[in-house]
């Protein structure tokens, strides 16, 4: 039996299901209950997957079976889950090396898409709590959200509650603390209202605002578990993020990394001092910045070579425009960024950006959103 492997059964409450293991498994130990009815169970077995299709997310592939899938890393089918068409039946195969921590990345999965069908979001952010309410920071890795979540724990005494994929009940606005995690390692068992979302930009003076709900549910859509091996279950998590994203305060936030920045998000946030809605835009892709003896160079390429005949000149107030216009922007926040990066007194900086702005539209480089 290997050290992992449970003599009697374990239960674990994560949000609103409960788990009955054959398996201890390492970090939903703060997530163990007394025994109780469990929705779902979790058992070990010896057999072998039969062949199918599979679809590929991220490490993991999901080969589709008559009654459900078989999960397992790209490394090889030796290990992997069973999860039966309703989540409800899950069955660990090993080849004798049997254990909990291995076991925990496909768990996951199976629990995040029954807790999808039940009205709740697994979202990729850190979160800390704050007076009894819970602050998530989301944004692609590297960006830094784990830095923002760093600030606010050393300069507002915040605590961490999860370093990545927490849950959200789309029906309550509740924050619930899961049993897996980021390299934090952060396991907290808590239920607490959520307070706010907030989508992280890099950013050298700090500037908020609050997204639309088109704009809220875009970052969402990139942001939250979809498990698209499972239409049926994709498709009412789609539902789920349009809810979270009409429902949700959610902002968009430049800088934020210091202590300083994050006591004036915090006021910021409390006070309802951030920027209203405000239409985004972005740069067309198939173009190219080039630095050719001190001047920049707006260049197609591929395809809109032909069809865009030409290139325009820039100087590099407009190529920085144009490098914060690779991701959705807006104006206001445009106009920030020129003016923590350059002295230039704002009259002048608006004009110069109005300008610039009519002419990438007039030239059709610009995709509004």
């Amino acid at each position: 039996m290997s050290k992992h492997e449970a003599k009697s059964s374990i239960y674990y409450r994560i949000a609103d299901v409960t788990l009955r293991s054959e398996i201890a498994l390492p970090s939903f130990a703060a997530f163990e209950v007394p025994p109780a009815d469990a929705e779902v169970t979790l058992t070990l077995t010896d057999e072998k997957a039969p062949a199918g299709s599979e679809i590929r997310s991220g490490s993991i592939l999901h080969r589709k079976l008559a009654d459900g899938w078989f999960c397992h890393t790209v490394a090889g089918d030796d290990e992997g889950l069973f999860i039966s068409r309703d989540y409800a039946t899950l069955r660990y195969r090993a080849e004798g090396r049997a254990g909990g921590w291995s076991a925990q990345r496909y768990v996951r999965l199976a629990l995040e898409c029954l807790l999808a069908r039940r009205g709740f979001v697994s979202i990729h952010a850190a979160a800390v709590e704050l007076d009894g309410e819970a602050y998530l920071f989301t944004a692609p890795s590297g960006v830094g959200k784990s830095t923002r979540a760093r600030a606010w724990i050393e300069s507002l005494g915040a605590c961490l509650v999860s370093g990545d994929r927490p849950l959200i009940c789309v029906e309550t606005m509740e924050f619930f603390g899961v049993p897996w995690d980021g390299k934090e390692q952060c396991f907290r068992n808590v239920r607490i209202p959520l307070n706010t979302i907030c989508e992280v930009r890099r950013g050298k003076a700090l500037h908020g605002r609050r997204l639309s709900q088109p704009q809220s549910r875009r970052l969402l859509m990139r942001q939250c578990f979809l498990p698209m091996w499972d239409t049926e279950t994709a498709v009412i998590q789609m539902r789920n993020i349009l809810r979270l994203s009409r429902d949700a305060r959610i902002l968009r936030v430049f800088g934020g990394r210091s202590s300083g920045d994050a006591k004036r998000l915090y006021k910021m946030i409390r006070k309802h001092s951030y920027h209203k809605e405000e239409p985004d835009m972005k740069a067309k892709p198939g173009f190219t910045v080039r630095r050719l003896v001190g001047e920049y160079v707006l260049m197609p390429i591929d395809e809109n070579i032909a069809a865009f005949n030409g290139a325009v000149m820039l100087n590099s107030v407009s190529a920085f425009i144009w490098e914060k216009l690779q991701q959705e922007i807006s104006r206001s926040e445009l106009l920030a960024a020129v003016l923590a990066e350059f002295e230039v007194d704002e009259e002048t900086a608006a004009k110069d950006l109005d300008a610039l702005l009519a002419e990438l539209t007039r030239l059709g480089l610009i995709e509004q959103g």
